[in-house]
């Protein structure tokens, strides 16, 4: 469990050493890399890649995963067409089975698509790049993205198509999403919310969106009933226990608040990035979800499609824009305006490292211990 410990760590000092603050309008998502933070995200990449792609028997769906692999070897072209998995897995996996190389090559190929797709977010969109992978490693995603693969990749297109609703390209927008969908049929959920985030996001409109989710709340249970009974029945209530109860309101509590905080600033982000309003819709409904799943856990994996985005960028700009805030209200300052820096500085690494704690010690979706390919060929 100690390389748990060295990523964050390690995050943090790279991003201090490396990520030096800029005057303020040059720091800004879609602003210029400077040489240090185009370093960071390389070396950013390469740890996350390695971690991920060198781990044996870490997450719970490895397993589920590397048997579907070995079963591609014995499919023929027929049986894989009809096959339900989505053929933006099956087909590069069963490729690779044809091939000869064994089910770990398939779990580096997915953590090489995965790093890079997250740190390509971080780096077109980011305005702080550390703040932004500490946040993925301490919001639990990049434990989610050592389990719900599939997910996860289309989670990190849609993140890359939620900007072309800001600029009102939307059969860009529709082609991510159908392109998301080849990874996770679950991505064309994104489809109509193309027009509920074109709704400016102020005081009435989390008024009524909260009415809303009251509302989903209450009818989560017969609803998700009916649709598990009829329509999805892959997931019965009697082998899925995750189909029948609730997930910990730890998760959903620790999303709120990470809103809470970007409707507080919102003044303050919308002049730092303009894809804000689509974000905090996106943030908004990663709660809902995540406060669904705790009738269903099911439903949880929904906010995945929605949470990547806000995560990795919004945290950024919320670290921005309190910055910001420090050096306009002690411009005069500089030792009050610094200790305070600090001090919020490390009640926001007090606050993530607890929460990230929390996920360990729980052993959140059986990412420990972590052990290597290495480890495996020793025992064996």
């Amino acid at each position: 469990m100690l390389i748990y410990i060295i990523m964050p760590v390690a995050a943090i000092m790279a991003g201090v050493i490396l990520c030096r603050p800029r005057p303020e309008g040059l720091n800004r998502p879609g602003s210029k890399k400077t040489i240090g933070e185009t370093i960071y995200c390389m070396l950013a990449f390469g740890g996350l890649f390695t971690v991920s792609a060198i781990r044996y028997a870490v997450g719970y769906d490895y397993i589920l995963y590397a048997n579907w692999f070995n079963s591609l070897r014995l499919m023929s072209d027929g049986e894989l067409m009809r096959w339900t998995r989505e053929k933006g897995f099956s087909l590069p996996a069963k490729i690779l089975a044809d091939a000869g190389f064994g089910y770990q090559v398939m779990f580096a190929v997915i953590a090489f698509v995965i790093a890079a797709g997250v740190m390509a977010l971080i780096y077109r969109y980011s305005s702080v790049s550390w703040v932004s992978v500490t946040m993925f490693l301490a919001s639990g995603l990049y434990f989610n993205s050592m389990n719900f693969m599939r997910q996860f990749i289309a989670a990190i297109i849609i993140a890359f198509a939620l900007p072309y609703i800001t600029r009102g390209h939307f059969f860009r927008f529709l082609g991510l999403v159908l392109f998301a969908s080849v990874f996770h049929v679950s991505a064309l959920l994104l489809v109509p919310f193309y027009f509920v985030f074109k709704i400016r996001f102020n005081g009435i409109t989390l008024s009524v969106m909260i009415i809303f989710g009251t509302a989903a709340y209450i009818f989560v249970t017969p609803v998700f009933g009916f649709i598990q009974r009829f329509i999805y029945t892959e997931y019965d209530l009697i082998t899925h226990r995750e189909a029948a109860s609730g997930l910990s309101p730890v998760y959903t509590i620790v999303f709120a608040v990470f809103f809470a905080l970007a409707f507080l600033l919102r003044k303050l982000i919308r002049r730092r990035n303009k894809h804000y309003n689509t974000l905090i819709f996106s943030m908004y409904f990663a709660v809902l979800f995540s406060l669904l799943g705790t009738s269903h856990g099911i439903i949880s994996r929904l906010s995945l499609l929605f949470v990547v985005a806000p995560v990795l960028i919004l945290s950024a700009d919320i670290y921005g824009s309190l910055r910001d805030l420090i050096l306009l209200t002690f411009k005069d300052a500089k030792k009050t305006r610094r200790f305070i820096a600090a001090f919020i500085s490390l009640i926001f690494l007090c606050a993530g490292g607890l929460y990230y704690n929390h996920l360990l010690s729980i052993n959140y979706n059986g990412v420990v211990p972590y052990q290597t390919v290495f480890d495996k060929s020793a025992e064996t």
